[in-house]
């Protein structure tokens, strides 16, 4: 591989981020770490992201990662700014100018529950967009992560649109009509289609476009190989990742684990 760039992430989402960047970059070549050992990221301390999120870095730069790309937006809030490396590292982030931009004004800010109670997030919000702070709103999106992982929004579409039509309902109770809601999770643009259908005057904003931009300067000229590499725990194992990949009709994936 030529100076291939790396992906990693512990849940499903991450593999997202690969598709777009192989549409984007197509001879680049990617090492894809799924790290089921350390899953679920999202329920994680802060201080326990920080050293996992350390040690996966150390581990693919001594696979011969020359970039590394933090596919999970909870850790590249809460802890890239702590970690030896980072220079090494882009994360994903709400695109909350893209927001401001496009002059919404009542924007749902959803992602893993390590994220959304964090102080850094609402440090990250203030610096983003200053005194439009006020027009954004967090929510634990934990209940519809969960959707993705065990592969129930395909296998279970009414109860998917069940879940996700309380959430809304729920989110508006509290915060009034949205008109705007950022996929703050990797996992979340995979519910595109139902958040489409249940709040169809909310736009959608996937920060993995953001991401595939800002990554352009690190981009290698390759064969456009992927090397995947899963870690798996008694408790995740990788075959039961293989057969949510299988429902999702991934195949690169098994092409080498």
């Amino acid at each position: 591989m030529n100076r291939p760039i790396a992906i990693f992430d512990a849940g499903l989402g991450s593999y997202a981020i690969v598709e777009a960047i192989k549409k984007a970059y197509p001879l680049q070549d990617i090492i894809y770490f799924a790290d089921r050992k350390n899953f679920p990221y999202g329920t994680k301390t802060t201080e326990q992201l920080k050293t996992i999120i350390e040690n996966s870095i150390d581990f693919l730069l001594e696979k011969g990662a020359s970039f590394i790309v933090l596919a999970s937006n909870a850790p590249s809030i809460t802890v890239l700014d702590k970690i030896k490396n980072k220079d090494k590292v882009i994360g994903i982030y709400p695109p909350l100018k893209d927001v401001i931009r496009d002059k919404k004004k009542n924007t749902l800010i959803i992602g893993a529950k390590v994220m959304i109670e964090s102080s850094e997030l609402q440090d990250y919000i203030k610096k983003e967009v200053g005194d439009s702070y006020k027009q954004f709103h967090v929510e634990n999106a934990s209940p519809l992560i969960q959707l993705i992982e065990s592969g129930d929004f395909i296998n279970n579409i009414e109860g998917t649109k069940r879940t996700i039509r309380n959430f809304i309902d729920n989110c508006e109770k509290k915060f009034g009509k949205i008109d705007s809601i950022t996929l703050s999770s990797t996992h979340l643009p995979w519910l595109g289609s139902y958040f489409k259908k249940i709040i169809p005057q909310a736009k959608l904003y996937d920060p993995a476009d953001s991401l595939v931009k800002a990554i352009k300067p690190y981009i290698n000229i390759g064969e456009g190989k992927i090397h995947s590499i899963i870690s798996e725990s008694e408790k995740y194992p990788s075959k039961e990742f293989l057969n949510i990949l299988d429902i999702l009709k991934i195949e690169s994936v098994e092409k080498s684990l």
